[in-house]
């Protein structure tokens, strides 16, 4: 089961996989709609067997011409997980907010 949350995805209560969450506005090429969330992982590390079975995992890395790039997953509101991500989605917004009030300038 994977639960989520501000900071990355757990898979049945294991070591967090540490990953950020962004939404649109995207380009109308993309065929993405601005409700689309996107989970982007950290560190270059892949997303566990479990999450890449639940959700569709784009890594576009080349090593052969030393490209690297990190796990990315779109989640459209049909989703059946749109839900969980878009509350923790919101969740790490909060807290971006409340870090960014608290800073003096």
């Amino acid at each position: 089961m994977l639960k989520f949350y501000y900071n990355g995805i757990k898979v049945d209560g294991g070591k967090l996989e540490k990953c950020h969450y962004s939404s649109g506005p995207y380009t109308r090429e993309s065929g993405l709609t601005d409700d689309t969330i996107s989970i982007t992982a950290r560190d270059y590390l892949r997303f566990s067997p479990a999450v890449q079975e639940a959700f569709v995992v784009v890594n576009k890395t080349d090593t052969g011409s030393d490209i690297f790039d990190k796990d990315r997953i779109r989640v459209s509101p049909s989703h059946t997980l749109y839900a969980q991500v878009k509350a923790a989605y919101e969740a790490q917004r909060a807290k971006r907010i409340a870090q960014q009030s608290t800073r003096k300038i």
